[in-house]
């Protein structure tokens, strides 16, 4: 703990030399919107953390990736490299308790589990979300709340009207082979009706240099096999036949052909697999408000995606393997809210959603399921007191076309939070909440040949959480505080583990109980120095303790679940001025395992990765010129997220942005 703290602090200890002699940007109106919108998740009744695009330049974000990193309590997996699998984990519940919803509808893979967020760009991204449990914001699907977390992607869908047409074009260019154009076009073609069309292009040769060391030696390897060649296309309209109610639709195409790097083994830096993603989906939404006390949304959509994997290995008869997926979903949701008073609100909220999976394997059995979510909420409002309560009724039908299928089951689940002000004259809040949830086995862990189990059951997680926000009042160096603490207890009960029987043949089964004990810290404030200059310091910190619970494993029981660190947190000071502005962000983590065994040989070291962000936005004619530069890793420390898959060292990344 000690050298951990030690090595956030000197990390730390570099932004302030350098804010210390140099100026940057800031605008008024900016300040006020963030403040505005924290108040909102200052009151929630479980916790909730923000990020909106007017911060990710402020803060020196590169990426959804180091967003998620700005966020307590969620634990990012990441390969390596840009095209590297990176998903998300929320207070060690595993990243299939994490729903990641793009623009109001949940994103899946009935495969894996796992969302790739990788595959999202953040130039269309207009802001993300994280909540943990069920808060108050009841009118929703209730597939979003059939998670022990929800991770939400706002993109960008609405063209400005006051421009004849809103165009964004940008190009990044970058280390290691990357660059990536960008562009987004919008019309308002009248008061009611608005499309845009967005499309970028990534490619990268993510051949950076590493070090592998062996006993006493040592030696310098680039990583190879590593090409990243995507692109990604959305259309989005919404019209708004009156101020009640609207019509949202959204196409979504994405493509990445790409070499998969092996795990860096010292005198073994050869691989020859290749994968191709394909992922399209069409999706609409639709609200409307027919009366002040009636309200109604709809949600369909229809989504696709392939996965072809190819290994030119020796070993495979014919000299080459080739395993291609195929997975289809059909969703549609509804969701009535009912305000029969300005203190109580009702919801009931139900989905439907069909999941098939086939391949080109002959040991597949082509798993079907269909799923039925139904929600009723109930919160009550007043000015100083909020609670809300949810019981979720989950009905989930398996079969295969071949072969044996999965059980069926069916759950009720609750949840309740509570938020109060003690105090009226102050911005101080208590808050509690309880979450009752479960996940079904992904179809890789019911039925994938030598590995799934038909028989596994659902893996139930208990979730408490208890804390405390707090916002200062405004004074005129120090216009916004803030800080938010959380406690909370996570019980895990048949955690799905994999176990292995020899070298080629594993199993699925329910084996592990799990707690999870931990504590968030955020902090966010602005300081006035001098005439239109501010620093803005942010931080987040988190506690995680989480344990296999299960006597029986002495070698795992009471030890650190793998790949989860004990401490984790970030820093970030951003000093905006006239001229440059300038930001300087610390991640830092604390060694961990990448088994549950925690043998001293699977320890992964803890690192601190340092990065500096400097832009300006200049005025065109009635436009607007961005310029912006980063420096990844500035202290060119090597370090991995994920055993044997070494992360970059120092790298940089210049992007040009015109706004129409």
């Amino acid at each position: 703990m000690v050298r951990f703290v030690a090595g956030v602090l000197a990390t730390t200890a570099l932004p302030i030399v350098i804010f210390a002699q140099t100026p940057s940007k800031i605008e008024l109106d900016t300040v006020t919107v963030v403040s505005r919108k924290a108040a909102k998740t200052l009151k929630s009744t479980a916790p909730v953390f923000k990020l909106d695009n007017a911060q990710f330049n402020r803060l020196g974000v590169t990426d959804i990736s180091d967003a998620i990193h700005r966020l307590p309590g969620v634990n990012l997996r990441d390969y390596g490299g840009l095209g590297g699998l990176k998903t998300v984990s929320v207070r060690g519940l595993g990243s299939q308790h994490t729903a990641v919803v793009y623009d109001g509808i949940v994103l899946s893979d009935c495969q894996s589990g796992e969302v790739d967020v990788a595959r999202y760009s953040l130039d269309n991204v207009e802001s993300l979300s994280m909540v943990i449990g069920d808060n108050d914001d009841i009118f929703q699907p209730a597939r979003v709340a059939a998670s022990a977390a929800s991770f939400s992607i706002s993109s960008f869908r609405r063209p400005d009207p006051d421009k004849p047409l809103d165009l964004t074009a940008q190009v990044k260019y970058g280390s290691f082979g990357y660059v990536n154009p960008y562009v987004r076009v919008g019309k308002a073609f009248t008061e009611k009706f608005s499309m845009n069309l967005i499309g970028d292009y990534t490619y990268a040769e993510n051949d950076y240099p590493f070090r592998l060391k062996n006993g006493q030696h040592t030696v310098t390897e680039r990583r190879n096999n590593s090409r990243m060649n995507s692109g990604h296309g959305e259309l989005n309209a919404i019209w708004s036949p009156d101020s009640r109610s609207n019509l949202s639709a959204k196409l979504y195409y994405y493509d990445n052909d790409r070499q998969i790097p092996g795990p860096a083994i010292y005198y073994t830096n050869e691989n020859h697999e290749t994968l191709r993603d394909r992922n399209f989906f069409g999706q609409l939404q639709y609200r409307n408000a027919f009366t002040s006390k009636w309200s109604l949304q709809l949600h369909g959509k229809f989504n696709w995606a392939s996965s072809f994997y190819h290994d030119e290995n020796g070993k495979y008869p014919g000299g080459e393997l080739n395993q291609n997926y195929w997975q289809r979903e059909a969703y549609a949701s509804a969701c009535l809210l009912f305000l029969p008073t300005d203190r109580w609100a009702l919801d009931y909220s139900a989905d439907y959603f069909f999941n098939n999976f086939t391949s080109n394997l002959t040991t597949e059995t082509f798993p079907r399921r269909h799923s039925v979510l139904q929600s009723l909420t109930a919160r009550f409002r007043t000015r100083r007191v909020t609670a809300s309560a949810r019981l979720l009724g989950s009905v989930y039908s398996n079969s295969a076309k071949l072969g044996e299928g999965a059980r069926d089951y069916s759950r009720l689940s609750p949840s309740a939070s509570v938020s109060v002000q003690p105090f009226s004259d102050n911005m101080f809040f208590l808050r509690l909440s309880y979450k009752n949830i479960f996940r079904m086995p992904t179809f890789n862990e019911t039925y994938f040949y030598h590995y799934g189990n038909p028989d596994v059951r659902p893996e139930t997680a208990n979730q408490f959480n208890v804390g405390v926000t707090y916002r200062t009042p405004s004074v005129s160096w120090l216009p916004n505080l803030e800080v938010t603490a959380d406690a909370y207890v996570n019980n895990v009960k048949d955690k799905i583990v994999a176990i292995p029987y020899n070298m080629f043949v594993w199993t699925v089964v329910n084996l592990d109980k799990a707690r999870i004990l931990g504590l968030d810290l955020t902090e966010t404030a602005t300081f006035n120095v001098g005439r239109r200059q501010q620093i803005l310091l942010t931080g987040n910190y988190s506690y995680q303790r989480a344990e296999p619970r299960t006597r029986s494993q002495v070698n795992e029981y009471k030890k650190q679940i793998a790949y989860i660190p004990r401490h984790s947190g970030n820093v970030t000071v951003s000093y905006e001025n006239p001229w440059v502005n300038l930001s300087v962000h610390t991640t830092a983590v604390s060694g961990r395992y990448a088994t549950n065994h925690n043998n001293p040989d699977t320890r992964l070291g803890g690192y601190a990765d340092v990065g500096l962000t400097a832009y300006r936005v200049f005025g065109l004619r009635g436009h607007n010129l961005e310029v912006r530069g980063d420096l990844m890793n500035l202290l060119n420390r090597q370090y991995v997220v994920v055993a044997r898959y070494p992360m970059p060292g120092r790298s940089w990344r210049i992007t040009v942005k015109f706004t129409l």
